[in-house]
């Protein structure tokens, strides 16, 4: 009897997991794994606002770099480089012979210039903001391109200067609000302290934005006045701030610190300047 009783022990603890206890533990992994994974999520979207904010401050340091030896004003936001040769054109026909044909004028802007300063290398790519767009991502190491945004390849630039801050030359009426026949001109540069306190100089900027012949060819490297927070024709397509990062955008401010903010987009669409009146539409 006592044998009979050890070989049914001994064939009871070799028996395997039964159906419905791999179910079970199957179901907890699952739990545990959809309970992680949002937290892993914002962890790594955390990760990357962290970086997109000292990537704006090293920004920051390239302009004071520059300041250095610009009596103190700030890189255009466009600007032509004249001594670019230029390839010929098979698709429009432009001849590339000479100095920049009055009709393949090439457009530089203020991330050319800091590039200089951040990798003291020069620019000389016959295309406009090859920088910004991450037209060579070996070379330029995609420095311009939020980490938020992932490989995206060829974009159309997704840090941009605010234009009211970046020429800080803005005639009012009377009232103070913006004249509405008044643009700010984005080849000239201000002085970073005539800005005004806690406005913007640069900015995430929409990955979508459309703003040129519509694909990105001709894009530009500033958000002008009007602009900031623009839906665009289709509401996702302005040339406008983004929202990117845990429902704000991160910007570089005057005084060259760099901070999350949620409700300066909208601010800025009320009030391009900040002082405190509501300015007339610009449109852009």
């Amino acid at each position: 009897m006592s044998s009979q009783t050890n070989n049914h022990s001994s064939r009871y603890d070799r028996r395997g997991f039964t159906l419905i206890e791999l179910l079970v533990v199957i179901s907890i992994i699952a739990l545990l794994i959809s309970i992680l994974t949002p937290s892993l999520s914002r962890a790594r979207a955390q990760a990357k606002g962290v970086a997109c904010l000292a990537r704006l401050k090293e920004f920051g340091n390239a302009i004071a770099a520059y300041e250095g030896i610009s009596a103190g004003t700030l890189p255009p936001a466009r600007w032509r480089p004249t001594d670019l040769q230029l390839p010929d054109d098979p698709q429009s026909g432009a001849q590339g012979t000479g100095m920049n044909p009055t009709d393949r004028l090439i457009e530089y802007g203020w991330s050319e210039i800091l590039f200089a300063y951040v990798y003291m290398e020069e620019v000389r790519e016959p295309e406009s903001y090859p920088v910004q767009r991450n037209v060579d991502g070996r070379r330029f190491e995609k420095y311009f391109l939020c980490p938020g945004l992932g490989d995206d390849g060829v974009t159309s630039g997704h840090y941009r200067t605010y234009l009211p801050s970046w020429t800080a030359n803005m005639p009012t009426d009377s009232k103070g609000r913006w004249l509405d026949t008044y643009r700010p001109l984005p080849d000239a540069a201000a002085n970073r302290e005539k800005i005004r306190p806690k406005m913007p100089l640069i900015g995430d900027a929409n990955e979508y934005s459309e703003r040129g012949d519509g694909i990105g060819n001709d894009d530009c490297s500033y958000i002008d006045a009007g602009e900031a927070n623009y839906a665009g024709s289709d509401g996702r397509n302005g040339n406008r701030f983004s929202d990117r990062h845990s429902g704000g955008t991160n910007y570089l401010y005057q005084d060259l610190h760099a901070g999350w903010n949620t409700q300066l987009r909208e601010e800025l669409a009320r009030d391009y300047d900040l002082n405190g009146v509501i300015d007339i539409e610009v449109r852009p």
